[in-house]
């Protein structure tokens, strides 16, 4: 049996940790959710994580600070970042990745190019 790969979700909003996390469950990801920054850096600093998919403007910690936080930590280093966020300006997708995300997403984003960028990142 082959384990589940394991996909952290950290978003502010109620309604998109239960829309996302019902499709990466779908697509056959375990899900781990968290409402902001914070919550992040603590549940992914109990458990090993494959990638992480993490919103932009959240409240106590942002998207930014977030992953700041996290690629400074050993672990941090290697696992993906998906930042995906509704900010589709070009200085939003450039500090993201100056942060250290892998990949800017738009939402709403569809399943399909979710799936495709997952499949990219974990392999």
């Amino acid at each position: 049996m082959s384990k589940k790969t394991r996909i952290l979700l950290v978003d502010d909003s109620q309604t998109i940790l239960n829309l996302l996390g019902l499709v990466l469950r779908q697509l056959g990801y375990e899900v781990t959710t968290a409402r902001d920054g914070l919550e992040a850096l603590e549940k992914a600093s109990r458990q090993p994580l494959d990638l992480i998919i993490t919103d932009l403007n959240m409240p106590r910690m942002d998207g930014l600070a977030f992953i700041a936080k996290w690629r400074a930590g050993e672990a941090g280093r290697r696992t993906p970042i998906i930042m995906l966020s509704t900010e589709a300006q070009p200085h939003d997708r450039k500090a993201a990745l100056d942060q250290g995300a892998d990949l800017y997403m738009v939402k709403p984003v569809s399943t399909s190019d979710l799936a495709k960028a997952l499949e990219s990142l974990l392999s």
